[in-house]
């Protein structure tokens, strides 16, 4: 039994519809192998989108981090990419108990590495990265402790290919690896992957991913937040999953599925398959452990 929890908003992002995702999921994939514990919702009435925001975050953020001390692998589920924040300071912070370092795989689309002085149209789901790298917002930044969550040397991002100058910048000046969607399409993302794991797993305690619906190919997989032209193929995504299996992340998370855009449910289908994938990779990686 795989634990799974999430946040149910959609008020980071230009378009709230996101927000119904982690509920619609919670509703419809009815598998067995899925507890969905906690999913939090939105029911403050405050009308700063921060203030809202580092609140709803840092409620997840206590869900993860009791999560993270049963040190067993669980599944979060987001409305819009803010909900990172929450999710990774939380495990950030319970691993810092013990002085260990996290590392961060972030698929996506887009960087997500704006500050709310860059960001043009002021969306946090434009910012989560930034704000877990210790730069935005202090009531973000400061979700549990303040200053930086995980090191710049500890992130990786792969399949971008939308972003702006100013979030670029940032991350060229931490020195954050890149992969681009170019090298990603050219070399298949199986292989960047297994590379990505080998060398985040070699300088950390363990490392997490965040995956971005919207890294797939939009026009297979249309039902997410922002779809961006020249995805990876759904089916190489699945292929890909086995690269966890020799050194699995200790959570996993998956953001921007927009319900209302799911007419044929071709995005939720693929949300089911990869998860059945990640069930069955859970499964194969606690049999070797215990052999």
């Amino acid at each position: 039994m795989i634990t799974c929890i999430g946040l149910a908003s959609g008020i980071g992002a230009g378009n709230i519809d996101c927000g119904y995702g982690p509920l619609f999921l919670k509703d419809n994939l009815k598998m067995d192998e899925l507890n969905f514990e906690k999913i939090i919702t939105i029911d403050e009435d405050i009308e700063n989108k921060f203030d809202h925001l580092a609140l709803l975050n840092h409620k997840l953020s206590c869900e993860s981090f009791k999560l993270a001390e049963k040190k067993e692998f669980f599944i979060s589920f987001g409305g819009d990419h803010s909900s990172a924040i929450g999710m990774w300071t939380g495990i950030s912070e319970e691993r810092k108990r013990f002085n260990q370092e996290i590392g961060l795989l972030w698929i996506d689309a887009h960087m997500d590495s704006h500050t709310p002085k860059t960001s043009e149209s002021g969306n946090v789901h434009g910012m989560p990265l930034a704000t877990l790298l210790g730069f935005g917002d202090s009531r973000l930044t400061g979700i549990l402790s303040s200053g930086s969550k995980i090191k710049p040397e500890n992130v990786i991002l792969i399949g971008i290919r939308s972003f702006e100058t100013a979030e670029f910048e940032l991350l060229k000046a931490l020195n954050v690896k890149i992969y681009f969607i170019e090298e990603v399409l050219a070399r298949g993302f199986k292989v960047v992957l297994d590379e990505a794991i080998t060398s985040i797993s070699t300088r950390t305690d363990g490392y997490g991913v965040s995956f971005d619906l919207d890294v797939l190919d939009p026009k297979i997989i249309q039902a997410v937040g922002s779809p961006v032209p020249n995805g990876i193929d759904p089916k190489d995504a699945l292929m890909a999953m086995d690269a966890f299996t020799k050194q699995p992340p200790i959570a996993f998370e998956i953001v921007e599925y927009n319900p209302k855009l799911d007419i044929n449910l071709e995005t939720f289908k693929f949300i089911k398959a990869f998860l059945k994938k990640m069930i069955a990779r859970e499964i194969k990686t606690s049999s070797l452990l215990t052999r």
